[in-house]
């Protein structure tokens, strides 16, 4: 039952991951889809690469998991914890941007907003951040027998 809950959870997040990096991409290469502005999708091909990546890991988890190996759910593990990664990196520039905004308030900052520092990964990563909770008892670095 635990790893069914696994893989769901990795089907969701890596079809978001998948699905919102190709659209990161797409954006960077000025195709219009009309989702880039309420997913707060900027046009960045290379950070659309990475979540690609991680969406990757989390689905061949699934892949691994529907086989019956239960070492899929390593590719699970280690597809939350990039993608926390990657949410602790762009909340750390929110934060830089904020300090920016009120510490030096230079012309680039005039008219800046919170919301203009939010990326797809920090949404994604509270996503992780839910699985990791749900499973922290769960994690090991000893090996199964």
């Amino acid at each position: 039952m635990a790893n069914t809950n696994k893989m769901i959870f990795a089907v969701v997040a890596g079809i978001s991951y998948v699905a919102l990096g190709i659209l990161q991409m797409l954006e960077r290469f000025g195709i219009e889809t009309g989702l880039a502005e309420p997913l707060l999708i900027p046009g960045d091909f290379f950070g659309g690469l990475c979540f690609v990546v991680i969406g990757a890991v989390f689905l061949y988890g699934v892949k691994e998991l529907n086989a019956g190996v239960h070492m899929g759910v390593s590719y699970v593990y280690v597809g939350i914890l990039m993608s926390l990664v990657f949410m602790t990196v762009y909340l750390l520039t929110m934060g830089a941007d904020l300090l920016m905004f009120y510490a030096v308030a230079s012309e680039e900052y005039v008219g800046w907003h919170i919301i203009d520092s939010m990326r797809p990964g920090i949404y994604l990563g509270f996503l992780s951040l839910a699985g990791y909770v749900a499973w922290r008892g769960s994690f090991s670095i000893q090996a199964s027998k």
